[in-house]
């Protein structure tokens, strides 16, 4: 899998197979730039205030670059330069990245009764992928995917190049958590593709890369890029006002890459951020959780729970801290509370993947809940296969030993082997050559 870092970082070895390729630093003066050679005007006032509050949130300042874009809302753009068009989308993006979810719907509906029908399709693309990526936010999962799909058809179709990597990071998070693997590969290799043409923004393509390689393959199989991104200033400060599940994604696969260092710099420029970004209690929770997780300490992991504003983190900061208290006998109870809670908060934003895990680590504790479904299928499933099933074939017509099936949906080899004896008898092959064959074919 192609690094979207722009380069190795010093003291990481890294295959010459994994990085055959390293772009270019180079990224358009604002977001939703059609090309790398796309610069706004510099005589616009609004285009002035649109960059720099761009920069800034590269530069991790999430809160100036709130600053300036929301001025460069509010000055008037005479010459009706359409990046300034998109200037409101632009202040409503970071709202989101801020977590600001209520000020960010606000924003958007009056938006959109301002402005009408607007004729212009990289503002329609535009309107559709915030508006979807704002909905997966809020836990609207299925409403988010399908705006931001509907947006990414109409960049694909004019060229909105720039726009494209949010679009996909969205819809390549919500496969993964959803643990259909063939469509977040699907993304993540779009994704990979324009980190080689140089955009705007590469921190949180490389973070749902990384993920995407550890479900797929194991932690090892991520380690370059993890270290990759926590090595890298830029990559790391940006991603850490982007993305409020990163930082503590990146101390647990750190910790179990035996890497504490690595561990250890991500809690440091959480903690950082959030100094810096006080403001925002979603960077403060990211810090909290990150800390308590390297610390072992469930006074942060409860806090950040109770903190965050996004009810996934809220459940992995949860999951979390039942892990912790579970090594204690006293807290069984507890214990289970916490997991049924996470459960309950994964299970409402449609992450499948998450919920699965979770079961399994109440049935360690001899509470039975009922199996959750890998991946939604629209209508009737090929041979009467069941979804696990389903699930069970496409991971193996891909390749996948049973040990790999079951570590990307959280159940047993054995069980994988149970499922894959009903794939062979409903779709009368003998063989694993013989299924994916039958499956290739299929498709």
């Amino acid at each position: 899998m192609s690094y979207l870092l722009e380069s190795p970082p010093v003291g990481v070895e890294i295959s010459r197979d994994q990085n055959s390729y390293i772009p270019e630093r180079r990224f358009p003066q604002h977001p939703f730039a059609g090309s790398v050679d796309d610069f706004l005007p510099g005589s616009c006032e609004a285009a002035g205030f649109f960059r720099r509050s761009a920069w800034s949130w590269y530069d991790g300042r999430l809160d100036v670059g709130l600053q300036e874009a929301a001025a460069a809302v509010d000055v008037k753009c005479d010459d009706n330069h359409e990046p300034c068009e998109l200037a409101p989308f632009w202040h409503i993006a970071l709202l989101i990245k801020a977590r600001e979810l209520d000020a960010a719907w606000r924003a958007l509906n009056s938006l959109e009764m301002r402005r009408g029908a607007s004729e212009a399709e990289r503002v329609t693309a535009t309107s559709h992928v915030i508006r979807g990526d704002l909905l997966f936010a809020m836990g609207r999962v299925e409403e988010g995917l399908a705006e931001v799909n509907a947006g990414l058809r109409v960049a694909e179709r004019c060229g909105a190049r720039s726009l494209l990597p949010t679009g996909y990071v969205v819809m390549a998070l919500g496969a993964l958590r959803r643990a259909d693997m063939r469509a977040c590969l699907h993304f993540v290799d779009k994704l990979t593709g324009e980190a080689l043409l140089g955009y705007f923004g590469q921190a949180a393509g490389a973070w749902v890369t990384a993920q995407a390689a550890e479900a797929r393959g194991g932690v090892d199989n991520a380690a370059g890029l993890i270290a990759g991104i926590v090595t890298h200033p830029f990559v790391l400060r940006q991603l850490l006002v982007s993305e409020p599940a990163a930082a503590s994604w990146l101390v647990r696969a750190s910790g179990k890459l035996g890497a504490r260092d690595l561990a250890q710099a991500v809690v440091i420029a959480a903690c950082a951020a959030s100094g810096k970004q006080s403001r925002f209690g979603v960077v403060r929770a990211a810090a909290l959780h990150a800390a308590g997780l390297l610390e072992k300490d469930s006074c942060k992991l409860l806090e950040a729970a109770n903190l965050y504003p996004d009810r996934w983190c809220g459940a992995s900061a949860r999951e979390d801290l039942a892990g912790l208290l579970a090594a204690r006998r006293s807290e069984r109870n507890n214990t289970i509370h916490i997991l049924e809670s996470a459960l309950g908060a994964y299970t409402a934003v449609g992450a499948t993947r998450d919920a699965s895990r979770i079961v399994n680590k109440l049935r360690d504790f001899g509470v039975r809940r009922g199996a959750i479904r890998a991946v939604e299928r629209d209508g009737d499933l090929p041979h009467g296969l069941t979804n696990t099933e389903f699930a069970v074939a496409e991971l193996v017509s891909q390749g996948h030993t049973n040990n790999e099936v079951g570590r990307q949906l959280f159940i047993s080899r054995h069980t994988v082997a149970f499922h894959l004896k009903k794939v062979y008898q409903k779709m009368s092959v003998a063989s694993r050559v013989e299924l994916a064959a039958s499956w290739k074919a299929m498709q």
